[in-house]
């Protein structure tokens, strides 16, 4: 480690897994991993720790998303004022930690970038969300400009605008951590050298109830209109001018894969998956309730959130 703050890194996980042994791993002297899960059943809760790391259980989420909930029982507990939130779903570098707590220390507010991809089913919808999700956080710009990605971002509890008590009563309030999160750290730095790739799963059921909960989000907390009217202008141009429109956006999805640093030739479907645009954007206004890792939830507004089923 160089001469950093001290961080508190929280992870939410249900088991112990090897990102988990990767950021156990990075942290040093004054830090500590809290790794989160909801229940005393859960598997991660029968791991023998390393010095440094506590396993917390949150309980279950009443109002929330279990994420959510856990985030916020973490940073109740957190006991250093520089923070660090991130996913375990991914593997990281060995100098992980130390590159984003020193952009953090550079910057203020400071995110990793994500790419989502997938096979199956996820393939069409890949495309365009590295196109409007990671390219607009990594050029800044867009509704996804300026924000944090609660799989890799560290801010200080001075940066929060209205403090860490009022985003933890918050986040029991919420669905989206890093929309919330966002919302109370204002214009977040982009660490443009840290783009994460992110595999999910390709079956149909999970990838119509994941682009679901990620549109209705969109939806409930900027509106969802534009982007179906944008999709609608997409696939207009499509059909009207088939060749030139399908070697613009092809040319765009390989600019897009080229900039993010992925090796992968998805963006070649993005000529005919440009249906899927207004389709996914609109199924975040007509439906309300999605799944997510285990439960069923109902968004009904940014602050009104239903736990349907465990």
């Amino acid at each position: 480690m160089g001469d950093r703050d001290a961080v508190s890194v929280l992870v939410p996980t249900v088991e112990w897994n090897i990102a988990c042994e990767q950021l156990a791993a990075q942290i040093s002297p004054g830090d500590e991993l809290l790794v989160i899960c909801d229940s005393e059943d859960d598997p991660v809760t029968s791991h023998d720790p390393p010095a440094g790391v506590e396993i917390l259980v949150a309980g279950e989420p009443d109002g929330c998303s279990g994420k959510a909930n856990a985030m916020a029982h973490g940073m109740e507990r957190a006991e250093n004022d520089r923070f660090v939130w991130t996913d375990a779903d991914f593997e990281r570098d060995p100098d992980w930690l130390d590159r984003l707590v020193a952009a953090g220390e550079a910057h203020g507010p400071a995110s990793a970038l994500c790419v989502f991809v997938g096979d199956g089913w996820f393939r069409p919808y890949e495309v365009w969300s590295a196109l409007f999700f990671s390219l607009a956080m990594y050029l800044g710009v867009g509704e996804w400009g300026g924000s944090a990605w609660g799989g890799g971002v560290t801010f200080t509890a001075d940066e929060l605008e209205t403090g860490v008590d009022a985003l933890t009563s918050e986040l029991r309030q919420v669905i989206s951590d890093d929309g919330l999160l966002s919302d109370h750290l204002g214009d977040v730095h982009p660490i443009r050298s840290m783009i994460e790739v992110v595999e999910v799963p390709g079956d149909l059921r999970t990838v119509i109830e994941r682009t679901v909960r990620l549109n209705r989000i969109v939806h409930v907390w900027e509106g969802g209109l534009t982007n179906v009217a944008i999709g609608l202008v997409l696939v207009a141009i499509a059909v009207a001018f088939p060749i030139a429109s399908a070697l613009l956006y092809t040319a765009l999805g390989a600019i897009t894969y080229w900039v993010l640093g992925v090796r992968r030739l998805t963006f070649l479907l993005i000529y005919p998956a440009v249906v899927v645009v207004p389709i996914v954007a609109l199924s975040g206004i007509v439906r309300k309730e999605f799944e997510w890792t285990g439960r069923r939830y109902r968004l009904n507004d940014k602050y009104d959130v239903e736990v349907v089923d465990r």
